[in-house]
């Protein structure tokens, strides 16, 4: 019922039933109607202040927490139109509330998210009065962006059509962040798995393939497709199923494990396969499988069976050169002695005759002993050479560091003192030092420098001189001189024994000299060769490892 009595109208009412005393009875009967009546208006209208009093309350509360919540709360008319927004929708997004009020919800969304509104969502909406979970992008009045997710629900009339809606907006930016980065990090990582060298897979709890990458399907000539599904122990060769499988089995007590198996190849062949294999436990600790990683380490295994064969060959051929050492020194001791014994005789006896019936003989007879005596001699000096050579092959070597300079100036003078009528110039770099086995090495320059005093005697002045180069970043040392050379087309022939470039008669020497030269410098670990050109010189280098 309605109340159509003001408050000036309502004071002016009787507070109590007005005490009429009519003397007709009819008339009192009626005057008591009219009291219960009005008695029931008066509590009619109380009743309906208090519902009005409650509506009035229940709408300040409804517009008070609409407004105040914190969360972002509007609701829409059917055009679209926003009709309310809470505190901190404006809050956050930085608008003023009449900035906001009778524009349309989708303003405040970027390009792509108002497209999707209204061709996607809110014709969806209108049709079924509801929506959840939608993802939309917001702009702030500052410009940022803010990522949320919406949900609404439509008020209908008496006829069941859209009034307005209510939707409640949760901020979801950072998750979204959040998730951006966990997905940028799985195509991370997925990328890594897949680029791998390397074969990796996962096995479930029952041992079958949940995944394998490229590398692991290539390895066995396979593709993808034909590995995920199968039962690992497929793949391993039949002789290995149970050690294998047992292996497998340590994963379920929480083993890892590094082995080597034999895996098979599509079309039968093997690879030998090195695994490292981890369990792994679901959220609740349980075993799920395994995951593994896998390398061909076929090459690697072929090397090894190759370098185990090269080192029993090694083995026999150090026992060899043993054996070979050996009887260099039984060679050694039977040309010192046994050889030497007769060339003693042979000697002693060519000189008897000579000194004794030398004058008495014929003279081609005389020059016969002679050439035996000479003959001799030079067959002795052959065998000490021969020995010195054969010495020079093995034996311990003691490094120290050497004042080569000196050493060659020492030797110089030797030479000096043989022939002191040569014209000879030496030109030696000072201060130089090395790494060597003295002994050996003042072998060495003994060889060089005497090779360039012999083969520049031809020469009015000879010039030697010593000194060092840089040769691929090592010292290299090198005796030059300006006598005969020789031909660099013979270069091979200068380091062999008893390969001489030169006639004897021009030229006096054993050929062995540059054989030994060339023995000591590999010993020290060190290189030599030589540059020269007929007439013009020679230069020979060596370094020392």
């Amino acid at each position: 019922m309605q109340d159509d009595l003001t408050p000036e109208r309502r004071e002016k009412l009787p507070k109590a039933p007005l005490d009429i005393s009519l003397p007709d009875p009819k008339g009192a009967l009626l005057l008591q109607d009219l009291q219960r009546r009005l008695a029931r208006v008066e509590a009619e209208n109380a009743q309906l202040r208090r519902v009005i009093e409650s509506q009035r309350s229940d709408e300040e509360g409804y517009r008070s927490l609409y407004n105040d919540t914190p969360v972002m709360l509007h609701s829409i008319d059917r055009n679209g139109l926003l009709l309310g927004v809470s505190n901190y929708w404006v809050e956050v997004l930085g608008y003023q509330r009449e900035e906001v009020i009778g524009r349309k919800s989708t303003d405040f969304l970027t390009e792509e998210s108002r497209r999707y509104a209204e061709e996607v969502v809110l014709p969806e909406f209108f049709r079924t009065g509801f929506c959840r979970n939608v993802h939309y992008q917001m702009v702030k009045k500052s410009g940022e962006l803010l990522d949320v997710l919406l949900v609404a629900s439509g008020e209908r009339g008496p006829q069941g059509e859209l009034l307005r809606s209510f939707a409640v907006m949760t901020d979801v930016t950072e998750w979204k962040a959040a998730e951006k980065a966990l997905k940028e990090s799985e195509e991370r990582y997925r990328m890594i798995v897949e680029t791998s060298q390397e074969g990796i897979l996962a096995v479930d709890a029952e041992g079958r393939v949940s995944y394998a990458n490229r590398q692991f399907a290539e390895m066995l000539g396979l593709e993808v497709g034909d590995v995920v599904g199968r039962l690992f122990l497929e793949f391993v060769d039949g002789c290995l199923h149970d050690e294998i499988a047992a292996k497998m089995k340590s994963r379920e007590k929480g083993l890892s494990e590094h082995y080597e198996t034999i895996l098979l190849r599509n079309g039968g062949s093997r690879m030998w396969a090195s695994v490292s294999a981890i369990p792994v436990k679901g959220p609740s600790g349980d075993f799920t499988g395994a995951f593994a990683m896998v390398s061909d380490i076929t090459k690697r295994k072929q090397a090894a069976e190759e370098i185990e064969v090269l080192h029993t060959h090694l083995s026999a051929r150090a026992c060899e050169m043993e054996l070979a050492n050996e009887e260099l020194e039984a060679f050694s001791y039977t040309v010192s002695h046994d050889l030497r014994r007769p060339l003693t005789a042979i000697n002693g006896f060519s000189q008897v005759l000579l000194e004794l019936y030398g004058p008495g003989m014929d003279p081609q007879c005389r020059e016969y002993v002679r050439e035996i005596l000479n003959g001799s001699i030079r067959m002795n000096h052959l065998i000490d050479t021969l020995i010195n050579f054969s010495r020079r092959s093995v034996g311990e070597s003691v490094r120290e560091e050497v004042e080569i300079t000196g050493l060659v100036e020492e030797l110089y003078a030797e030479l000096k003192r043989a022939e002191p009528q040569r014209n000879v110039s030496l030109l030696v770099q000072p201060g130089v030092r090395g790494v060597a086995d003295a002994h050996l090495l003042r072998v060495v320059l003994d060889n060089l420098l005497g090779n360039a005093w012999k083969y520049s005697a031809k020469k009015e002045l000879s010039e030697i001189a010593f000194g060092t180069i840089d040769h691929q970043g090592k010292t290299a040392y090198f005796v030059r001189d300006n006598g005969a050379g020789f031909d660099m087309a013979l270069g091979d022939l200068l380091f062999k024994p008893f390969q001489r470039l030169h006639d004897a008669r021009d030229f006096e020497g054993t050929g062995i000299g540059l054989a030994s030269v060339q023995r000591i410098i590999q010993r020290h670990g060190g290189q030599i060769w030589a540059e020269s050109e007929p007439g013009k010189g020679a230069t020979f280098y060596f370094t020392l490892g």
